[in-house]
């Protein structure tokens, strides 16, 4: 059995290592003898034979017109395993070349309807990085998504995910912005009459996730050079938001964010 194993670990099949082993043991054998030795069928031993003669470790000789096989040296394996190797070692260069074009193809998925973007934000709660996100929160707060945010929410804080975000300004995103040390979230708002969200996007990992809660659709965009850029991207306008900031939030609103008082109202998402 330890010599079966053994050639299956060469690369020989279950079957091809049963007849190589009875060919070892018989020296030379009709096709009838060693599927009978072997407990294979007859018609499938044949095909064996020539596989393994392919291979180079089995040979025929005619004597009185009838076939006898023989199994040749073991060291033979070694030789076919190192010529698997010269080959394998020669095409890899275009085995990587293949792999490399491929790889940097950003894989795309459509999702559509309310299961598709939950499957998109389910997505966003397996990050390694902080979320990045560009929202009008009012939007998305009035979408089939409406019941389902408060429960990501709880998901992104529970896993303790931190969140960046830039969000059209109205006063649903001014109470998210006060909530947003206990919610792991830093937000900066921007005028929305000047910068209408009509998507919402989410960058994370190599991944770009985009949903139109009008439309009931969304994608995820996976490529690193992609994700990269989009990040690059919200650095800067992250650092613009901060400045528009000042220039729109009212003396209201500034009281409204420095009362140590927790606001209470409904929280609506993940931002």
């Amino acid at each position: 059995m330890k010599f079966k194993i053994l050639l299956e670990n060469m690369g020989l099949s279950d079957k091809e290592a049963k007849v190589y082993l009875v060919l070892l043991e018989l020296n030379d054998a009709t096709s009838s003898e060693i599927a009978k030795r072997a407990n294979v069928k007859r018609p499938t031993t044949y095909v064996i034979l020539n596989q393994l003669k392919e291979r180079g470790i089995v040979s025929y000789v005619k004597k009185n017109n009838v076939q006898y096989f023989r199994g040749l040296h073991p060291s033979l394996l070694l030789e076919d395993q190192y010529n698997r190797y010269m080959k394998l070692k020669a095409a890899l260069p275009d085995l990587v070349g293949l792999h490399e074009k491929y790889a940097v193809q950003p894989q795309i998925t459509l999702y559509e309807g309310r299961e598709g973007l939950m499957s998109i934000l389910e997505d966003t709660l397996t990050t390694s990085t902080e979320l990045l996100c560009w929202a009008d929160v009012q939007l998305a707060s009035k979408s089939t998504l409406e019941d389902y945010y408060p429960i990501y929410s709880q998901k992104k804080v529970k896993r303790k995910l931190p969140l960046r975000g830039i969000f059209a300004y109205d006063q649903t995103s001014l109470r998210l912005k006060k909530n947003g040390q206990k919610d792991l979230r830093e937000i900066y708002l921007i005028p929305k009459e000047k910068f209408p969200f009509k998507n919402e996007i989410n960058i994370y990992d190599d991944k770009v996730a985009i949903v139109s809660h009008e439309d009931e659709v969304g994608v995820i965009i996976q490529n690193q050079n992609i994700t990269d850029t989009q990040r690059s991207i919200f650095e800067f306008g992250f650092e613009y938001a901060k400045l528009l900031e000042k220039k729109i939030l009212s003396a209201a609103d500034l009281a409204f964010l420095d009362d140590d008082s927790e606001f209470l109202g409904e929280d609506l998402g993940q931002y």
